[in-house]
């Protein structure tokens, strides 16, 4: 429901007349509801308002079978929910002039031992935010498994798979994979242009601003993701095995490599991330110029599927939502719906990684958001 081939919606203000938004005690019991469906453990949710205060609404369990219950102020992780943050610290680098957004890989990684393949130095940054750079999708399993080893300064690895993924030629430039590289290289791009790591940059150039207090990278100490069991299926794609476990936050298999943070291993707060989402009912609210708010927003058509910076267009046959993101590590999914009047936004969360809440979280935030 995230991604669609149509042409992307326009904002309107005269569409239908706005709809109220649902009370806390009526979202309550949506969670109540989906949790008894589907035995998450826990989830979270609320409605982002242009204007007003922002209650999270949560129910459930920190650890399935456990007996501590889930608060309001614990964090979630995001997944690639994280790619917005993302662009929209680079978007914060460009206004203070110290990032463009018509930057090169060549003129970004000039650094690198050996150089990058010729076929890279005139690709602009802007292709990999919109997932048409050429870069492959993901690290490989080996590549996993060493990065969740390595001890060196995450800079400096994303150094190395900087110089290792550009040192060959791109794939078909133009055409969309989701690259989760592609974010990892803006992040190393980020970190070439502040002079430190893309955390540190991240905390100062958007936490900080912004009021983000529960900020953080990896999974939350205390609410558990747990990990989905499924088996592939070739054309039939891949089905669930039961119950989920959960994921022990200390084992660094409990998220991807730390190396790849800036395509999404951030948590936080469900009122941090209202905090954050409200940048984009607010023509940036203060953190950013509209235009920059507006370049985020706008999908970049092309062959297949097409995305914005972080987002994508919602397709038209659901009449109420305009732009959704969504992301998962297969212990955690969260998912955010821009109304197309730009006045809300739906945002969900849950500590659950099987297969079916790929689905089912979209389906729950828009019905969050039409209010039904």
């Amino acid at each position: 429901m995230i991604s669609a081939t149509a042409q992307p919606p326009e904002a309107s203000d005269a569409e239908t007349p706005r709809r109220a938004s649902m009370s806390s005690s009526s979202i309550r019991a949506s969670l109540v509801a989906f949790r008894g469906r589907h035995g998450v453990p826990a989830i979270g949710a609320g409605i982002v308002e242009r204007e007003g205060a922002f209650e999270p609404v949560v129910v459930g369990d920190r650890i399935r079978g456990g007996s501590e219950r889930v608060l309001p102020t614990d964090r979630w992780h995001l997944g690639s929910c994280g790619k917005s943050i993302t662009a929209s610290l680079y978007g914060r680098l460009v206004e203070t002039g110290t990032a463009t957004w018509d930057a090169t890989l060549g003129e970004l990684f000039p650094d690198l031992a050996g150089g990058i393949h010729r076929e890279w130095a005139e690709v602009p940054l802007l292709e990999a935010f919109v997932h048409r750079s050429g870069l492959r999708a993901n690290l490989t399993r080996a590549g996993m498994r060493a990065s969740w080893a390595d001890p060196r300064p995450l800079p400096e690895q994303r150094t190395e798979l900087a110089a290792i993924v550009l040192a060959v030629a791109p794939g078909k430039r133009g055409r969309f994979v989701y690259s989760n590289l592609g974010y990892t290289l803006i992040g190393a791009a980020i970190e070439r242009l502040t002079g430190s790591s893309y955390e540190v940059a991240l905390a100062k150039h958007l936490f900080e601003p912004l009021g983000i207090t529960s900020g953080g990278f990896g999974p939350p100490p205390d609410l558990w993701g747990h990990e989905g069991r499924m088996i592939a299926l070739g054309p039939l794609g891949a089905i669930d095995l039961g119950r989920t476990k959960p994921g022990d936050p200390a084992r660094p298999e409990s998220d991807n490599p730390a190396v790849i943070t800036p395509a999404g291993r951030m948590h936080m707060s469900i009122a941090d991330w209202a905090r954050f989402q409200r940048i984009f009912l607010t023509r940036g609210g203060g953190y950013l110029r509209p235009e920059t708010v507006e370049r985020i927003l706008t999908p970049i058509p092309g062959p297949g599927m097409f995305h914005a910076f972080g987002w994508a267009p919602i397709p038209p046959t659901e009449p109420e939502g305009s732009l959704g993101q969504q992301g998962s590590n297969m212990l955690w999914h969260a998912v955010a719906i821009i109304d197309r009047r730009r006045e809300r936004t739906a945002i969900a969360v849950t500590n659950e990684g099987t297969v079916k809440m790929m689905a089912k979280m979209p389906r729950l935030a828009m019905e969050l958001l039409v209010g039904a």
